[in-house]
């Protein structure tokens, strides 16, 4: 009897054992993945956005300094997070593309074999090399007339492939906030060119009106071709407007 009992939990261990053998493969290459972002089927969790202006030149130090930022939040990424980067300049034109969205799949891997997911191979794949070559153009020269800050970040945080379903959405926007468009400029002599509550009702309007205000904003204010003075007048113009139209926000120098 005792044998013919040993002989059914013998039986049932082994096919317990063959079934995690056969669901072993599936386990390590973990849940469905879009094949080109990495991110869930069912959507990523949460999305972090970084937002750079490229209206001035910058010099090689100051895009360094960017590009270790960059680097610092892809490092810091949590898994199934996605995170996007895009950089616009004087030529605003809506709908501009990203150079870089994709989600972390994360390392998880068998405690067995030691092996990282082949999904997180490809993540590591896809973000460095492509990240310096994106990161390349901002060591190259810029110029113009414009410098729609407020325009971009109501158009990139306004778009459904920016939403995500579930977690929480952060915008990191890179800029000198030397704001120069038909809507406010910050530059001028008249009073009226640097009214605080004309930008507080852009900025107010433009957060509002986009779903910006769902986004924990993250300002990194680069020198480019400006004086510290400049500099120092237009964020703390920014930095009223965005306390007056109720938006937190973390403001540090790049």
């Amino acid at each position: 009897m005792k044998s013919e009992s040993w002989a059914i939990v013998a039986s049932i261990l082994a096919g317990v054992a063959l079934v995690g053998f056969f669901a072993a493969p599936s386990l390590l290459k973990g849940p469905p993945r879009d094949p080109d972002s990495l991110c869930l089927k069912t959507g990523a969790v949460g999305h972090t956005l970084v937002l750079v202006d490229k209206s001035d030149p910058w010099s090689e130090v100051q895009a360094g300094r960017l590009k270790r930022l960059v680097k610092q939040i892809g490092d810091d990424l949590p898994a199934d997070r996605m995170l996007s980067i895009y950089v616009f300049n004087d030529v605003f034109e809506p709908g501009f593309p990203p150079l870089l969205s994709l989600c972390n799949p994360g390392r998880t891997a068998s405690e067995l074999i030691g092996n990282p997911r082949r999904d997180y191979v490809r993540w590591v794949e896809k973000f460095g090399r492509p990240l310096d070559e994106a990161l390349s153009v901002l060591t190259q020269p810029a110029k113009g007339n414009l410098s729609p800050i407020v325009e971009a970040v109501g158009d990139v945080v306004s778009r459904p492939e920016t939403r995500v379903r579930a977690g929480d959405k952060a915008l990191v926007l890179v800029s000198d906030m030397m704001q120069n468009s038909s809507q406010f400029t910050v530059f001028g002599t008249t009073p009226a060119a640097r009214d605080p509550e004309r930008i507080k009702r852009l900025v107010g309007k433009v957060w509002q009106d986009s779903g910006a205000k769902d986004w924990k904003l993250q300002i990194h204010q680069v020198q480019g071709v400006y004086d510290p003075q400049r500099l120092e007048q237009a964020g703390a113009l920014w930095q009223q407007a965005l306390r007056g139209a109720n938006i937190a926000f973390v403001w540090e120098r790049l």
